[in-house]
């Protein structure tokens, strides 16, 4: 195992900071993972939109400070997935409408991606997509779809990671979580898995081609199909006034 290497650094010509020179590691805090949890529950319709979101109540269900409970809700908030603010905090979920306009920028913002990437770094662009793509036939051999729905999400990343567009890679990263809990939601059946790991293996191979019209075609069925069959998988939205504890 490789030390890392630090070194000392002088600051304000008095303080000294310790400095590793190591990969950056991003550690997901507790807010975040509570997140994920809820988005979980509202995206699957375990929760009901409406239902009111009580810091103390969330607090006591899933044993953490209010704190946490705080960073959650403002970034389901962010998401569109909360609306409210407080005690007046309610769920709210996700409609065909909402579905539509969510993929359609994450087509747009994925089109530039993939027109950037491949331009620019194809050949680190393939082989991100390599990468994804083992992990898809090996998810298809088990055959496991939640497994294959992670990988389906690493070989679009990689569009947005080797574009080298900062601001981009923001904005997918933000609707990443949403995109992601529909995916998962949605159930992709094991018998899609097959014919969905081919169009990820044609899509790589005319990225790889440098065919960017041939992939930007290709991209915009895919991602159409990808919204139809979240829209049909979308739990009808129910109702509640209720203070709860999802």
């Amino acid at each position: 195992m490789t030390a890392l290497r630090s070194r000392v650094l002088t600051v304000n010509s008095y303080q000294e900071v310790a400095v590793f020179d190591g990969r950056p590691i991003r550690v997901e805090s507790l807010g975040e993972r509570l997140a994920t949890e809820l988005r979980r529950r509202i995206i699957a319709g375990d929760v009901p939109t409406g239902t009111r979101l009580v810091e103390e109540e969330l607090a006591e269900s899933f044993q953490v400070s209010r704190g946490p409970v705080r960073d959650a809700i403002k970034i389901l908030r962010a998401e569109g997935l909360v609306t409210g603010a407080g005690r007046y905090a309610v769920t709210r979920s996700l409609s065909a409408a909402d579905i539509d306009e969510l993929m359609a920028l994450r087509e747009s913002f994925e089109l530039l991606a993939a027109e950037r990437a491949i331009t620019g770094r194809r050949e680190v662009l393939a082989a991100a997509l390599r990468t994804a793509l083992t992990e898809m036939d090996a998810a298809v051999a088990v055959p496991d779809a939640a497994a294959f729905t992670s990988a389906d999400l690493r070989f679009h990343s990689a569009f947005f990671e080797v574009a080298g567009l900062t601001r981009l890679n923001v904005l997918w990263n933000q609707f990443r979580p949403t995109i992601e809990g529909l995916l998962h939601a949605s159930g992709k059946r094991l018998d899609d898995l097959a014919p969905s790991a081919r169009e990820h293996h044609d899509l790589a191979g005319l990225a790889a081609a440098g065919d960017v019209t041939a992939v930007k075609t290709e991209l915009h069925r895919h991602l159409r199909t990808t919204c139809a069959r979240l829209q049909a998988a979308a739990p009808t939205p129910t109702s509640s006034t209720k203070e709860s504890k999802p």
